[in-house]
């Protein structure tokens, strides 16, 4: 199970439509960054430099940072 920690972007959607796209099963954890949610600790222990998306592959512990640009979005298990 994947944990996509995301906001209301097109980096943020740009992800969810990637793990929709494979059928990769995932739930979402809305950072609102309008209220400044992506620096709040439980947050930066995710994603220790505040940016979203952020996944978290529950079943493997690999946590990714998705690139903020047009680069292939890596997953968990070597799948992009």
């Amino acid at each position: 199970m994947i944990d996509l920690y995301s906001w209301h972007t097109s980096n943020g959607r740009k992800v969810s439509i990637a793990l929709e796209e494979l059928e990769i099963r995932y739930r979402v954890f809305p950072v609102d960054i309008t209220q400044g949610e992506q620096k709040e600790r439980a947050f930066l222990e995710v994603s220790p430099n505040g940016k979203i998306p952020a996944i978290v592959d529950r079943d493997g512990g690999d946590r990714i940072r998705v690139p903020e640009n047009d680069d292939p979005i890596p997953l968990p298990g070597g799948r992009s």
